[in-house]
């Protein structure tokens, strides 16, 4: 997940993005990926390395769930019926051992490093 949507958010952005769905990955999760694949033999193909797949507007209000004392846009969640959220999608990753950090998690460490380095306050 990128931080920069986590400050546009808390800096007052209110841009929906209807048709936008997003895969959010730790970039520890990244790496541990990335050693899993060299050091596994059996590993072949290609491994989708997200923790889940969600909709902005999932994204947005789990962010204003986490910290209501930023007037967070509340977006709306459904643009795309049809469309399906997945917790999943990197499932060959997660049958050779990987457990992802959760979006909760990436999103309260986003927040705290724009705090830390004053992005934000």
């Amino acid at each position: 997940m990128k931080p920069v949507l986590t400050f546009a958010l808390a800096a007052g952005c209110t841009d929906i993005y209807e048709d936008f769905f997003m895969g959010s990955v730790h970039v520890k999760d990244v790496a541990l990926a990335h050693i899993l694949l060299y050091e596994n033999t059996s590993a072949t193909g290609r491994h989708l390395c997200v923790e889940a797949i969600s909709h902005y507007g999932d994204f947005a209000a789990k962010v204003a769930e986490l910290y209501p004392e930023y007037n967070l846009p509340r977006l709306p969640k459904d643009t795309q019926p049809g469309l399906l959220r997945s917790k999943n999608a990197s499932k060959k990753l997660m049958d050779l051992g990987l457990q992802f950090i959760p979006m909760e998690q990436i999103i309260k460490e986003s927040v705290e490093s724009l705090k830390i380095k004053n992005f934000i306050s």
